[in-house]
């Protein structure tokens, strides 16, 4: 079936998303976010299926043309050629091997994955050229590919990030429909590390009045601490234009009574520093009482630079 944007076919996988493949011209992104450790990103997909009602990633559909709701899950973009685009990529003179973020604006093991293997694909280049990167997901369908990342991880710096955002399995079918279970994650994390495979968590985001007590907060470093996770990042939620309508629609269905306190905090795209404050001292405590890692600690770092001069890259 062809499409005005110039897709060669779409496949109706589900009955709810269907799947275009397109020929991309370049895989590598960059960006300039001063507080990230990374420069490069990567997205095997566009559009994601998991559904989550607090996505960033939203928005990235509207350069298409599309809406950033519901076409965004149902119209998923496959990078057929994403493999030698990369390959292609890594092999300029001028490429330094940079750290490298998979999945920035979607989830590179959504459902589309068990069928295209694309980011599949995409490891075994960076094991080729031996380039760091970190890889974020929420799907343990990451574990067919443990053996790929074993050997990047002895080769070259890697960290693999899973998001966790909440204990409660109920709550987590809201926020999240169409990922899998908290339950999951955990094995995957504790798999993952078993394996000698870097592994942390997003706890992203934190939503206000759903998961920010501080049992809650607990209950996530518990459980990523029980699991194995090396580090944990947390951030609180933030609604910018695109994503404040989808989430304003998750509270009217699900939490109506919230409404008027999620208007109050977030009068802009961000909560203020009062409440922000309040919660990362909450998390930092629990953190601590867990045992958990920095991250600072696990992101690409000048002894791992020393050590690509060291290798003449």
């Amino acid at each position: 079936m062809s499409s005005e944007w110039g897709k060669e076919m779409t496949y109706p996988l589900s009955t709810k998303a269907s799947y275009q493949t397109i020929t991309c011209k370049t895989l590598l992104h960059k960006i300039n976010v001063r507080f990230l450790p990374f420069r490069w990103t990567i997205n095997p997909y566009r559009g994601c299926e998991h559904s989550c009602v607090y996505c960033y990633g939203c928005y990235s559909h509207e350069y298409l043309g599309l809406n950033s709701d519901k076409d965004f899950e149902q119209i998923i973009m496959v990078k057929k050629n994403a493999r030698d685009v990369l390959d292609a990529e890594f092999s300029r003179y001028w490429w330094r091997k940079p750290l490298v973020y998979v999945g920035s604006v979607t989830d590179p093991y959504q459902p589309a994955e068990n069928i295209y293997e694309i980011t599949r694909d995409i490891l075994e280049i960076f094991l080729k050229y031996e380039n760091p990167l970190i890889i974020g997901t929420k799907s343990n369908l990451i574990l067919r590919d443990t053996d790929i990342l074993e050997n990047i991880a002895r080769r070259t710096f890697l960290n693999v990030i899973i998001t966790i955002t909440t204990t409660d399995e109920e709550l987590r079918k809201k926020i999240e429909p169409k990922s899998p279970s908290t339950g999951d994650r955990l094995d995957t994390i504790h798999k993952l590390s078993m394996a000698k495979v870097p592994v942390g968590v997003l706890f992203v985001p934190i939503l206000p009045y759903l998961t920010d007590d501080e049992q809650a907060i607990n209950d996530v470093m518990g459980s990523i601490a029980e699991a194995g996770a090396d580090f944990v990042i947390s951030s609180v939620l933030n609604l910018k234009k695109s994503c404040k309508e989808r989430y304003f629609a998750f509270l009217k269905k699900e939490f109506p009574y919230l409404i008027e306190k999620y208007q109050e905090l977030f009068s802009g795209a961000y909560a203020p520093k009062s409440y922000t404050n309040r919660i990362y001292k909450l998390a930092s405590h629990a953190q601590k009482l867990y045992g958990m890692g920095d991250f600072r600690k696990y992101k690409n770092n000048k002894y791992y630079q020393t050590k690509l001069s060291v290798h003449g890259c």
